[in-house]
Parts: structure tokens; C-alpha cells; sequence
């Protein structure tokens, strides 16, 4: 018998040219909504719906710590029900037209009154929150069932980081426009379903195949949590993937949660913002084949901690480029961006390696879980980050309406160059002893393919 939640994918193969197209567009559906929520939806609260500032900072903390708790959870079924079916890609196009759908009802007001209007807001912004996280449960998985080559992995996770690059460019630049045609509830009609319509691209067009699997065994939802929390405790590699995860997100978020006050109050280029903001995206599409290519020559782990270097470069030219040097600015915030690409490139590329690592080693495959985990600290990391800087900020003395004193000029230019640098030397710190490699991760397929040498789950 095969040990209890092993899984036999007979996608050795690397994928073909359109089942990795067609999973990049998942990315690229998920980032327009995403993006264009984070745009507008404040926004729309307060100024459409007439909101009080606090109460559309509660929904919206409501809905993130709905989506931090859920995210686990919803991976959880994601699992039990593929290990049932064989495959992850049906459940993304079912949640497909509810995500598209209740974006698009986040943008409505069919009542009147504050009370009336909060409620509505709360209810369409936590469906949009549960749909979107049961399509993005499976699609985070997918690579796992694509298949067993770290190349292709790579090659798989390079397109999905260019088609989020993709989805969010664009939805900055379409959003707007759209917004100003024909007002919010129009712009966020074709946004969901844009973004629908990818996501079943992606679902039909990504090539999983039905994976041989055991029936999971009849047993209470919080078994399987309990498995994750075993399972990652002894699974050092997931831990330190993990580890990553929390210092790019909370690298990152410094800097663009920083970004405007830099140009606008340090710089004192405001008409710049966009370009600040944009070119990273830009330069994330052109280095994430960049630092797959490095991964191919040499390994995940040296790709991951190159790339990292060049972020750190360019995040320390942004000290000097603060007294108005535009061009090595620009220049830095691109290669920033073009560095930083290697983080969620490699990321979702060794995902997939640690949990099959686990496999072997306790002889149980923990697959959704791992990435609703993943995902959970993502966004707590997301959640503290914006705590931080808002901390920071105040005490640094920072006020929009005086004139800039030289202890926040210095702050707001260290969240933009300095934080980030060093939460980037951390990850490097957590990486360089990663233990999987091309030769191990040879071995852990061996294995794979030959249960009968593989630790049975006591």
C-alpha cells in the first residue's frame, strides 16, 4: 500500500508552450481584480458610499483577517477534494465566474444609508475574499501535479511572476480609464470578467492530468490542519521558504508604502509617481525568464540570492537619489524591481521541491496546505508591514501639512532604501543553506517513484 497522502503525478514532462502561457494568465486574472481592489476600494467606500473613514477601515481589516484565517482552510478542502478527483484545475474555474462576480458587486450601492451600505460592503467584499481564495488554493498547487522537473517549475513559476507583472500593470492603466468612462460598477464589471475568463483559460488550458491518488480517509477538517503544523515543523526547507516569504513581503511593502511619500515630500516630484511605481512591474517582466535562466545554469538558491543582490544595489542607490538625482532614481527603483523578481520567481519554483522533500521524508504529501499556509503568511506579513510603516511614520514627526523636518525626510527615505536592503540581506541569510539542489531533488523523484523505499506514516 501507498503511504497515506502520497500522490503519483504522471507529469514527468516538461509542460508545453501553451500550458504555460495559459497558467501565467491565472496570475494575470488574479492581479487585475487584486490590483484594482487595492486601488479603489477605499476609495469607493468613503467617497461613493459616503463611508466614515474608520468604517471602511474596519470592513477592510475585517475582510483581510477573514482571508488570513480562511486561506488555510479552504486549502485544506482544495486537498481532500483532489485527492478524491485527481485534480486541482476544475476548482479553479468554478470559482472563477463568483470571483469575477462578487468583484464586481463590490463596486455596487443598491442601498441607502450608511448602515445599509457598510453591510453591503462588508458581505460583497468577504465573498470576493472566499471566492478568490478558492481559485488561487489550486492554482498555487498546480505546478506540484505539472509536473516533477525543477526546470520546468522554474520555467512555470517565471511566467505565472510575469503575467501577475502583466495583470497589475494593467489594471493601473485600464482601471482609471475605465472608471472615468463609465464610473466604478462598469470598470469593475469588465475587470471580473476579464479576470474570469483567464481563469478558466488557465483551468483548461494548463494540462493537469489526473493524478493517481488514494482516497483521503474519513476524518474531521482539523486533522488536516493538524498535519500541516506537523508537517512543516519537520520540514526545514518549507520553514525557511517561509522565512522568505515574510521578509519579501515585509522588504517590499516598506518601499511601497514609502514610495509616494519619497516622491512627493522628499523628492518633491510628484508628477513622478507613476514612473516610481510602474517601472518595477516593468522591470519584474523582464528579469523573472531572466533569473530562470540563472536557476537552469546554476541552482534556485544562487538565483534567488543573486537577484537579492542586485535588489539590495538598487535599493541603496534610492539613499543618494533622494536629493533630486531623477536618473539614478529611476535607474535604481529598475533595478530594484529587475533584482526583486528573483524572491517570487524562486519561491513558487522551491515550493513545490520542499513539499515533495517532506514526502519523502515522513511519507505524507501536505500539497494546498503548504501554500494556504504559505499564502497566510504572506498576508500577515502584508497586515504588519503596513502597521509598521504607519508607526514609523508618525514617528518620525512626519506631517503633510508643514514643512518636511530632516528626521522624517531621513526616515521616509531609510523606508524606501534602508528597511528594504535589510530585510533583503535576511532572506539571503535564510536561503544560503537551502539543501535542495538539482542532484537533491533527483533523488527526492526517485524516490518518489518508488513508494515501497519511502518512510510509512506511523
Amino acid at each position: 500500500m501507498r503511504n497515506e497522502g502520497s500522490v503519483r503525478t504522471t507529469q514527468a514532462r516538461s509542460p508545453a508552450l501553451h500550458n504555460r502561457l495559459a497558467y501565467g494568465l491565472g496570475d494575470a486574472g488574479f492581479l487585475i481584480v487584486w490590483q484594482s481592489g487595492a486601488l479603489f476600494i477605499l476609495y469607493f467606500y468613503t467617497v461613493v458610499l459616503g463611508l466614515p473613514g474608520w468604517l471602511a477601515g474596519a470592513i477592510f481589516l475585517t475582510a483581510m483577517v477573514w482571508d488570513a484565517v480562511s486561506d488555510p482552510l479552504i486549502a485544506a478542502w482544495a486537498e481532500r477534494r483532489a485527492a478524491r478527483t485527481g485534480r486541482y484545475s476544475p476548482i479553479i474555474a468554478w470559482a472563477a465566474l463568483p470571483a469575477g462576480a462578487s468583484f464586481a458587486l463590490m463596486f455596487t450601492d443598491p442601498f441607502n444609508g450608511v448602515f445599509l451600505s457598510a453591510g453591503w460592503a462588508l458581505l460583497t467584499h468577504l465573498a470576493f475574499r472566499t471566492a478568490f481564495t478558492f481559485a488561487s488554493m489550486p492554482y498555487n498547487t498546480l505546478p506540484l501535479r505539472l509536473t516533477r522537473d525543477t526546470n520546468a517549475r522554474s520555467a512555470l513559476s517565471a511566467v505565472r511572476v510575469a503575467g501577475a507583472a502583466i495583470g497589475g500593470l494593467g489594471a493601473a492603466v485600464a482601471m482609471p480609464l475605465l472608471v472615468e468612462a463609465g464610473g466604478y460598477t462598469l470598470a469593475a464589471v469588465v475587470a471580473g470578467g476579464v479576470a474570469a475568463l483567464l481563469l478558466v483559460t488557465c483551468s483548461a488550458g494548463s494540462g493537469e492530468t489526473r493524478a493517481v491518488t488514494p482516497h483521503p480517509p474519513d476524518r474531521p477538517l482539523a486533522h488536516d490542519l493538524a498535519g500541516l503544523w506537523t508537517g512543516v515543523r519537520g520540514n526545514p526547507p518549507v520553514q525557511r521558504l517561509l522565512g522568505v516569504m515574510a521578509a519579501g513581503t515585509i522588504g517590499y511593502g516598506f518601499f511601497t508604502y514609502a514610495a509616494v511619500f519619497y516622491m512627493q515630500h522628499v523628492v518633491v516630484r510628484p508628477d513622478l509617481i507613476p514612473a516610481a511605481l510602474g517601472l518595477p512591474a516593468l522591470t519584474t517582466i523582464i528579469g523573472a525568464p531572466i533569473w530562470m535562466v540563472v536557476a537552469a545554469r546554476t541552482s534556485k538558491r544562487l538565483s534567488m540570492m543573486a537577484g537579492i543582490t542586485v535588489a539590495v544595489t538598487g535599493y541603496l542607490l534610492l539613499w543618494p537619489a533622494a536629493s533630486g538625482n531623477i536618473a539614478l532614481l529611476l535607474a535604481a527603483v529598475a533595478i530594484a524591481g529587475l533584482g526583486g523578481a528573483a524572491i517570487p520567481v524562486m519561491l513558487w519554483s522551491m515550493m513545490p521541491d520542499a513539499i515533495e522533500h517532506g514526502e519523502v521524508e515522513s511519507g505524507t504529501r501536505i500539497e494546498a496546505r503548504t501554500f494556504g499556509l504559505t499564502t497566510f503568511v504572506q498576508k500577515t506579513s502584508a497586515g504588519a508591514v503596513a502597521l509598521a510603516a504607519g508607526i514609523v511614520l508618525s514617528a518620525s514627526g512626519f506631517s503633510p501639512d508643514g514643512d518636511l523636518a530632516t528626521g522624517a525626510a531621513w526616515t521616509i527615505t531609510a523606508m524606501v532604501s534602508v528597511f528594504p536592503a535589510i530585510f533583503m540581506v535576511l532572506i539571503i541569510l535564510v536561503i544560503r543553506t537551502y539543501p535542495i539542489d538539482r542532484l537533491r531533488h533527483a533523488e527526492i523523484v526517485t524516490a518518489l517513484e518508488r513508494p515501497e523505499s519511502r518512510p510509512r506514516k506511523k
